[in-house]
C-alpha cells in the first residue's frame, strides 16, 4: 500500500506543472490550437501587448497568452480586444488567486465568457 501512496503522489505532482520544460512556445500554441478545435492552417499573429507577447488567433477570436508572469494591465488589455476566449498560463498567474479571480470578473464585463488556464 506505501507504494501506492508514493506513486498516486507522483502522479499528482506531475500534473502541478504538466508542461514539460523542454516546449517552446511554438509547441503549446499548436498544441491548444489543436485541442481548441483550430486546424494547423489557422491565421496566428503575434502581438505585444503591456511588453508581452500575446497570439491571436483567428482575427482575434481566441487569444492565447504564455507568458509566465501575468499583470492586470496585461488582463486589461487582452479584454479590451473583446475575442470570444482566452487562454492563459496557470502558472502565469504565480499562485496569485486575487489576480485570477480579478482576470474571469474583468473578461466576464467585457462579454468574454470562455476563460481557462492550462
Amino acid at each position: 500500500m506505501p507504494q501506492d501512496a508514493q506513486a498516486l503522489q507522483l502522479q499528482l505532482l506531475d500534473h502541478v506543472n504538466h508542461i514539460r520544460p523542454d516546449r517552446t512556445p511554438e509547441d503549446i500554441l499548436y498544441e491548444l490550437l489543436l485541442k481548441s478545435g483550430f486546424p494547423l492552417t489557422t491565421p496566428v499573429e503575434t502581438l505585444t501587448m503591456e511588453g508581452k507577447t500575446v497570439y491571436s488567433v483567428a482575427g482575434g477570436a481566441l487569444l492565447i497568452c504564455l507568458d509566465r508572469a501575468l499583470t492586470m494591465e496585461l488582463i486589461r488589455a487582452m479584454a479590451e480586444v473583446k475575442p470570444e476566449r482566452v487562454v492563459c498560463l496557470d502558472e502565469g498567474f504565480a499562485g496569485n488567486d486575487q489576480l485570477k479571480a480579478n482576470a474571469v470578473q474583468i473578461f466576464k464585463t467585457k462579454g468574454i465568457n470562455k476563460f481557462q488556464t492550462v
